[in-house]
């Protein structure tokens, strides 16, 4: 009896020794001729594996600080992420194990093209998380994983801190498969995504070149800063930036704000049929630079003067966003979704009708701007 019940419940089954296993670090999508699709996998093989067939220690993107590892970009091609992931482990002497995933990196063709079959099917592998950053690169997404990182041993684990690091401090939007997959799902909205791209003089190479604007799942443009920082905020993001503001005084300069504190309200209101959709930021900064000599700060009419000035070229900066973004067709602020909640009929109704009346509704943007003065804060 104990043998019996010893054999049935016993734990390791299906267990395989960390030498036969490849840990996958970083995923990139790309497009391939023919309309299929490139499959890129940095992994982690471990330095017992590396002379096995089908396995080399000297492949582009191979790099690594600890001894008897080795840190390889592993390619495959097919019509599905699936055919593609098959592919790559006929080839492979290891198992390929997805359960470390750091980054997920889409090219730019790719992600102009359409992402959504490929994304759903590499999250319908069990070993995907669903939370793993997403970002969209300038040219290919295998080029990106191949580079050499100086300051970690993998080029997906340093994106991934990078990508943190500009959520967290409010320099991007945390987008990660579960929300670009439900942003995409859900009707009335649509995603938005962190673009990266080379950059000389940073750190790695690398930095964030902007925001990619999708409609469904195609990516129609790609916002620059500062035009990305306003498209942030209107979207409820709270970035933190600094402004230069002239002052046309009666002497020359200008001053800096640090901007601390966007608060973005999407509100709609009117009659059925004679709805305005009024988008209103509030935007509060301090004075963090004065480099007009001669103008007195302490002077009430002088800073109204100041927040009045910003306040109308801030409020034209943000409204010519969002009519960008419009004009492709694009509705990241959710414009669709407060509509279907003014209009509970429109739940009823097909995705293309509520777009078209999402597209058709008036948006009216506000912005209020609070200037403080250096040393002032709120009691």
């Amino acid at each position: 009896m104990l043998v019996a019940v010893a054999l049935l419940v016993g734990g390791c089954w299906d267990a395989r020794d960390v030498e036969d296993r490849a840990i996958v670090l970083g995923v990139g999508l790309d497009r391939a001729p023919g309309g299929r699709i490139l499959l890129s996998l940095e992994v982690t093989v471990p330095g017992g594996t590396a002379a096995r067939p089908g396995i080399s220690g000297n492949q582009p993107g191979q790099r690594g600080r600890a001894a008897g590892e080795t840190k390889v970009v592993l390619t495959g091609t097919g019509d599905t992420v699936h055919e593609a992931l098959a592919a790559m482990r006929d080839g492979a002497r290891f198992d390929i194990f997805l359960g470390h995933v750091r980054v997920v990196l889409v090219g730019e063709d790719l992600a102009r093209q359409g992402v959504l079959q490929h994304l759903e099917m590499l999250v319908q592998n069990p070993e995907i998380r669903r939370l793993i950053p997403l970002a969209v690169v300038e040219g290919r997404a295998h080029d990106v994983l191949t580079m050499t990182m100086a300051q970690d041993s993998t080029a997906a684990f340093y994106l991934s801190q990078m990508i943190d690091d500009l959520v967290r401090t409010g320099r991007a939007p945390n987008v990660d498969l579960s929300r670009f997959l439900t942003d995409v799902s859900e009707p009335g909205i649509d995603p938005v995504v962190s673009v990266l791209g080379r950059g000389r003089g940073t750190e790695a190479g690398i930095a964030l070149q902007g925001l990619g604007v999708f409609q469904d799942d195609r990516m129609r443009a790609v916002l620059r800063p500062p035009d990305a920082w306003y498209l942030m905020w209107a979207m409820g993001s709270p970035r933190r930036t600094t402004l230069f503001v002239p002052i046309r005084e009666a002497v020359a300069g200008g001053l800096i704000l640090d901007i601390f504190h966007v608060d973005s309200r999407l509100r709609i209101a009117g009659p059925a049929g004679a709805r305005q959709a009024t988008l209103r930021l509030l935007v509060e900064g301090r004075v963090a630079e004065h480099r007009a000599g001669g103008v007195d700060l302490s002077d009430p009419a002088t800073m109204h003067r100041i927040q009045t000035r910003t306040q109308r070229d801030l409020g034209r900066r943000v409204d010519a966003v969002v009519r960008q973004a419009r004009r492709l067709r694009a509705d990241p602020l959710g414009v669709g979704r407060a509509l279907r909640v003014a209009e509970p009929s429109l739940w009823r109704r097909p995705e293309p009708v509520l777009r078209q009346a999402a597209e058709a509704l008036p948006l009216r943007v506000e912005v209020v701007v609070r200037v403080r003065r250096t040393g002032l804060t709120i009691r």
